[in-house]
């Protein structure tokens, strides 16, 4: 599912503004929930024939209410499109990104390594956030959008997702345009929040209004919305972005939750995390452990891009060429980082990152790492300065 505008592959800090402004819903992390009555609880109805989306919308949204703690402040629409209405809608008022803009991304991704120089990044994204996405909260009109053509137990498992959004936006607002103007993971962080939110009340009114048939008819339907696969030309790397607020986000609101209950979590919409690694660990968010100043690297060149690759960056990264238990002993304890990118030639870019650890422990298990990832990329990186800043260059 997504909020707004245009898919936000998560990891800003991979200066993912080839299609800036919201979130996206990948359909291979979600599943579904059933319609209920203002109790919360399924009634047989439900196990009968479907029923419309009028019948179905007040049990859902006073679930939402009751899940949430808040009231919604005006009625929200929604409508139901087939799959070609749908895409149509999805993509009306998006322009394909300038050359100079799919370059700057073109040169972070693959200069790390994590695409092939050949791959056109821009057809990617939007082919998985086309085949993906599921449902979507519009915030010019503030209605909520899903695919599908009845209110079956997948669309109304989307129907609760969603209205989550609405009803948030409605109390903290959810389109924040500034979030991004930095370069930062700002806006990353702030939608795996909400998307967060979103799924643990969907979760909520799964596990109280599903049967188990109910629940594998749900996960029938998002298949078969999404294609039933991973689209061919699709690297592995978008779907890990597109779908890496749905994978934290959860457990981060969770965490909130936990400990200080709705308020907690209300409180989390005024005062977002701000960083990846805030959202994988949410005790840096609650000790306000946020990313430590670096200045911008040079480019030997021409700057193309530069920003910060953040946790998840890194993580991506050194997990193409390290174990995952390598990898996460390298970057525990990040502390912050900026690249800067530029052309060496056609279709070749380099990438220079500056590193900072929390402490001399943690700076020193991240050069470890870096070493031995360095040494996976067969000459196509090198290490530049050691030290409480470390500097590396890494190319296509």
């Amino acid at each position: 599912m997504r909020t707004g505008g245009r898919v936000l592959a998560t990891g800003a800090a991979l200066s993912l503004v080839l299609l800036a402004g919201c979130s996206s819903k990948p359909t291979f992390t979600f599943s579904g929930t059933l319609g209920t009555t203002p109790t919360g609880e399924a009634t047989s109805a439900f196990d009968g024939p479907t029923p419309s989306v009028r019948a179905a919308l007040p049990g859902i949204e006073h679930f939402v209410e009751q899940e949430r703690g808040l009231k919604f402040k005006h009625p929200v629409k929604v409508k139901l499109l087939g799959s070609k209405a749908f895409v149509k809608l999805l993509d009306k008022g998006d322009k394909p990104p300038s050359r100079k803009a799919v370059n700057k991304s073109e040169s972070v991704f693959a200069s790390l390594g994590l695409v092939s120089p050949r791959v056109n990044l821009y057809k990617a994204f939007k082919t998985a956030t086309d085949t993906g996405t599921i449902g979507f909260y519009k915030f010019s009109n503030k209605r909520l959008y899903v695919r599908g053509t009845k209110a079956t137990p997948g669309v109304r498992a989307v129907m609760a997702h969603e209205l989550t959004h609405a009803l948030t936006d409605q109390w903290f607002g959810l389109k924040r345009p500034k979030l991004r103007k930095d370069n930062q993971e700002r806006q990353d962080a702030f939608t795996a929040l909400s998307e967060g939110d979103a799924e643990r009340t969907r979760l909520a009114y799964e596990s109280q209004a599903l049967t188990p048939a109910q629940r594998a008819e749900a996960e029938r339907e998002e298949n078969e919305a999404g294609g039933g696969s991973t689209p061919p030309d699709v690297p592995k790397v978008v779907l890990e972005l597109i779908g890496f607020p749905y994978a934290v986000g959860p457990d981060f609101v969770d965490a909130i939750v936990t400990d200080g209950g709705l308020k907690a979590l209300n409180r989390a919409y005024r005062h977002p995390p701000v960083s990846s690694e805030q959202l994988l660990d949410p005790i840096a968010y609650e000790n306000h452990d946020n990313p430590k100043h670096v200045a911008t690297p040079r480019a030997d060149g021409t700057r193309l891009e530069h920003g910060d690759l953040g946790l998840i960056g890194l993580l991506l990264t050194f997990e193409r060429g390290l174990s995952n238990d390598r990898t996460h002993q390298a970057l525990t304890g990040w502390g912050g980082d900026q690249f800067a990118t530029w052309q060496t030639g056609k279709r070749r870019w380099c990438l220079r990152d500056t590193v900072v650890m929390d402490y001399g422990v943690a700076t020193t298990a991240f050069q470890h790492g870096l070493k031995a990832w360095v040494a996976t990329r067969h000459g196509k990186a090198h290490i530049e300065h050691l030290g409480k800043r470390t500097t590396f260059v890494t190319c296509s």
